[in-house]
Parts: C-alpha cells; sequence; structure tokens
C-alpha cells in the first residue's frame, strides 16, 4: 500500500466512529439532542444493548479456537504497569492531591465497551465482537479493581469497604452479566430461540452509534477551556504510553493479524466516560475527570488513527 492507501485504510476504520462522536456534539449543541435524552439513553446502551451485544458476541463465538489468550497475558500486566506508573506521575502533575485518583484512572481505563467494540466491529465484523468479548470482560474488572484502589481516598458516601464495592461493582455490572450469560447459553449446548436471538439483533445493531452519540452529546467543551498540564499528561498516557508498552511487547511475543488489531483497539481507546460517573458518584472532582475524557476522546482522532496506520504500513495486523 502507498501512503495515501494506508491513511484511506486507516480513516476508514477511525473516522466513522469518531464522526459519528462529533456528530452527537454538534447535534447536541444544535439542540436537536436535548441533554435529558442523554442520561436514559445512555443508561439503554449500558444496561441493554451493550450486554445485548456481548452476550450474542459469546453465544456465536468459536471458542475452540480463542486466539486471545495471550494477547489477554500482555494486556493485564501492561495495565498493571500503567497503573503503577501514572501513581508517582499524578504527584508530579497535580497541585491538589485529592485529585491524584482522578489523574490515575484517567490514565488508565479505556473506554473498551463503546468505541473499543466499536472499533472492533469496523475493522473484523462479527469475528472482532466475539473475539473482543472475552478480553473486554477481564479488562472491565481489572478496571473497575482499579478505580476503587485509586479513588478510595475519595469519600464515598456509601460507608462500604473498598473490597465490598469491587465486589458489589463486579456483581451488577450488566456487561459482565451479559457476558456470563452468554457464556452459559454457550456452554449449555441449547439453541437460542430466534424470536431472542432476532430481538438481541435489533438492540446491537441501534447500540454502538446510539452510545457514540451519546459520547459526543455528553462532551462539554467550554470545561475543556480550564483543563491544564494534568489533563493533557492523563491523555497522553492513555493514548500513547499505554498503547505503545501494550503492542511492543505484544508484537515481541509474536502477536499479529486480527488478535494485534483489537488489542490495540482496546488499549488504545480514549477515557471511559465510566471514570467521570465513578468520580462524581464518589464525591471527586468530576470536572477533572470529564476534561480527561474530552481530551482523550478528541485526541484519540489523530493517535487511533496513526497508530492503526503504522501498524497496517508494516503489514503487523
Amino acid at each position: 500500500m502507498n501512503e495515501a492507501s494506508l491513511l484511506a485504510f486507516s480513516l476508514s476504520i477511525t473516522g466513522p466512529i469518531f464522526m459519528v462522536v462529533l456528530l452527537g456534539l454538534l447535534l447536541k449543541r444544535l439542540g436537536v439532542i436535548q441533554t435529558q435524552f442523554v442520561q436514559p439513553a445512555s443508561d439503554l446502551v449500558f444496561k441493554v444493548g451493550l450486554p445485548a451485544i456481548l452476550f450474542l458476541s459469546i453465544y456465536r463465538a468459536d471458542l475452540d479456537n480463542f486466539s486471545m489468550g495471550l494477547p489477554l497475558l500482555v494486556a493485564i500486566p501492561i495495565t498493571l504497569m500503567m497503573f503503577a506508573l501514572s501513581l508517582p506521575l499524578a504527584r508530579l502533575f497535580i497541585v491538589d492531591k485529592g485529585d491524584c485518583g482522578v489523574f490515575v484512572q484517567g490514565a488508565f481505563r479505556g473506554n473498551l465497551a463503546v468505541i473499543g467494540l466499536a472499533f472492533c466491529s469496523n475493522a473484523y465484523g462479527e469475528a472482532g465482537l466475539a473475539a473482543a468479548a472475552v478480553p473486554v470482560a477481564v479488562l472491565t474488572i481489572l478496571y473497575n479493581l482499579l478505580a476503587v484502589v485509586a479513588l478510595n481516598p475519595i469519600e464515598s458516601g456509601d460507608h462500604q469497604s473498598p473490597l465490598r464495592r469491587i465486589v458489589m461493582n463486579t456483581l451488577k455490572n450488566p456487561l459482565l452479566i451479559g457476558i456470563a450469560l452468554g457464556f452459559m447459553m454457550k456452554f449449555s449446548g441449547l439453541p437460542l430461540p430466534k424470536l431472542i436471538e432476532d430481538t438481541g439483533n435489533y438492540f446491537a445493531r441501534m447500540t454502538l452509534p446510539l452510545a457514540l452519540l451519546c459520547i459526543g452529546a455528553s462532551m462539554n467543551m467550554k470545561a475543556l477551556k480550564h483543563s491544564g498540564v494534568s489533563t493533557v499528561a492523563a491523555s497522553i498516557l492513555k493514548l500513547i504510553v499505554a498503547p505503545l508498552l501494550m503492542v511492543s511487547m505484544a508484537i515481541w511475543l509474536g502477536v499479529r493479524g486480527m488478535e494485534l488489531g483489537i488489542l490495540f483497539f482496546l488499549v488504545a481507546s480514549p477515557t471511559a466516560v465510566a471514570s467521570f460517573i465513578q468520580v462524581r458518584a464518589m464525591g471527586g472532582n468530576g470536572e477533572f475527570a470529564a476534561n480527561i475524557v474530552v481530551m482523550s476522546t478528541l485526541l484519540g482522532i489523530v493517535t487511533v488513527t496513526a497508530g492503526l496506520l503504522v501498524l497496517k504500513a508494516f503489514s503487523l495486523i
């Protein structure tokens, strides 16, 4: 491929995802999407749509030929390394030490279930969604655990111990419930009734576009004006440092093709909107968390496209 073809290929995967996000931002400004619409729509995506996608992906997956084991073995230690690395950097960039946990969470917690899955679907279709489902499940649990550890100094007001909060967040997470039900259905050997599968397909088809629109509509560009070096630093850690470490380790271990592409898409995805929601729920600096989400989403347009271009240029994916 020449440079123009490589760029066209990369933009064909990343472009539609970010265009829908930016469309959500534009429609919110034009008043087509109302503030009152965003929260219930986001709840529908998180509690019904995404679990339906993951349930169907697991049910349809060929688990006998599951090939994401090695990438997962890379993703887990590198995620822990990023968490450990961001702790001292938070103390370097953050003046208010109460915001250190917000910085740390923003630096490692990616938007796997929405933008990550959207990338995988756009690049590899049903096969990509099926292969990404297990890594999304494992990393979601790890992210929840590390988020509680990072934000533990913030008073949550619920008087729960950190361990109890981790357990409860995990058991009540709709994404993990959808994945668990998918595995149960898969291993039961029972056929999924066509009525249920068709209904799930309707939800699956509408979920990712709606989720991306909600992300765009939730972005507050005015608040971004007040962001500082700490916001940029957290975004760079999330978008550049983490993917570089993760992909370099995976390549060294021999991961190639779709498996490497999925790993890249998941780890290179911008900071998760859930990080802002959790910080706000625990009484932390919600504006700082929101700034990291917005900054990483905007910068991600460039970094994910550039990373994909490099991987394709060297025939690694």
